[in-house]
């Protein structure tokens, strides 16, 4: 029996970050500590600020970045502190690439979500298609171009013969929507991939599919580690032409319905996609697939390694449904991190 009177366990909450995505994560990082002594937890706020260093706002301001320090300053504080595990809030480069995941590692603190590997595999979204097709899960096809492949001539065409228009453009290592573009006509062509283009100068070319959209959160039990999908979401994007970072965080632009209104059958496919994607790319505690259905099937389009943890951000929303208050989510996926690791807890 658990002495009442012990101080509860310390759980790093790690939020910000150099990204694109630093206001979503400081979004994410303020629901997961808001919800941790619910969950049986004390937080620690860990504020990454836009240029790398490193902060400790208090519990009732997580966003407040007063005396940034440096990572050296951070990490000493981090293990005076002790805590028992890191609860990763922050998305796409420098978040959700495995930097962040490796750091925890090297402190030997556990932490939630893919290891390092897996991390940096989901977030490159040739890689992970790469595992996708080797793993027998549908997903559209696609080109990857690199810097140098756009200045051979004839390049525009040689990309449209292979993949025909109309098609999507995509950054290799951006999410939410970051660096994404339909092209219709070969004119657009040379523009869209240009403003795309992440900072590796990689961008893929993939087929467009015209369907329905889904998503569907993956959730690992605490004890077995097995993965359960939980229902599945409908995305109805009422105005922009596709889920945009707009519309994925304005609620007047979109819909997601929940659980989706489709055949038992379709809902089942989905949901078995998405424990294939997560199993195929060796994640762990929990993910988010994004899977689009037209006239040839259901076709994976990516996975989401540290899923939104906002008031409007889909995961929190399946396990809702599912009957799973949002502390307990957060419960859970501690427990799952903490069991998971091959470091003793401190």
């Amino acid at each position: 029996m658990s002495d009442p009177a012990a101080p509860l366990p310390v759980v790093a909450v790690f939020l910000g970050g150099a990204s694109r995505e630093h206001d979503i994560s400081l979004r994410s990082g303020t629901a997961v500590v808001r919800a941790l002594p619910a969950a049986g937890f004390v937080p620690l706020p860990v504020l990454v600020t836009r240029d790398g260093r490193f902060a400790f706002p208090p519990v009732d301001d997580p966003t407040r970045s007063d005396g940034p320090v440096t990572l050296s300053q951070a990490v000493a504080h981090l293990e005076t502190c002790r805590p028992v595990c890191a609860f990763i809030a922050m998305h796409g480069l420098s978040g959700e690439d495995g930097r962040v995941q490796a750091l925890c590692d090297w402190l030997h603190v556990p932490h939630i979500g893919a290891d390092v590997i897996g991390s940096a595999v989901a977030l490159d979204k040739w890689f992970s298609k790469s595992v996708y097709r080797a793993s027998g899960i549908p997903t559209p096809d696609a080109v990857l171009l690199h810097a140098a492949d756009r200045v051979a001539p004839g390049w525009v065409r040689d990309v449209v013969s292979r993949i025909g228009l109309p098609f999507v453009v995509k950054a290799s290592r951006e999410g939410s929507s970051y660096g994404v573009a339909i092209v219709r006509e070969s004119s657009e062509v040379e523009s869209a991939v240009g403003s795309c283009a992440g900072r590796d100068g990689r961008v893929i070319i993939e087929a467009y599919r015209s369907g329905r959209e889904f998503s569907v959160p993956v959730l690992e039990d605490p004890t077995s580690g097995e993965p359960r999908a939980l229902p599945v979401i409908e995305i109805v994007v009422k105005s922009h032409e596709f889920f945009d970072l707009a519309s994925k965080y304005d609620p007047t632009l979109s819909e997601e319905i929940c659980p989706a209104p489709i055949p038992g059958d379709l809902a089942a496919e989905i949901q078995r996609l998405g424990v294939a994607a997560h199993r195929a790319l060796a994640l762990s505690g929990f993910s988010r697939t994004d899977v689009i259905v037209d006239d040839g099937g259901a076709w994976v389009l990516e996975t989401n390694t540290i899923p939104g943890m906002t008031q409007t951000s889909l995961f929190p929303k399946a396990a809702a449904v599912a009957g799973i208050p949002f502390p307990e989510m957060v419960r859970t996926l501690v427990q799952r991190a903490i069991g998971a690791s091959r470091f003793q807890s401190n």
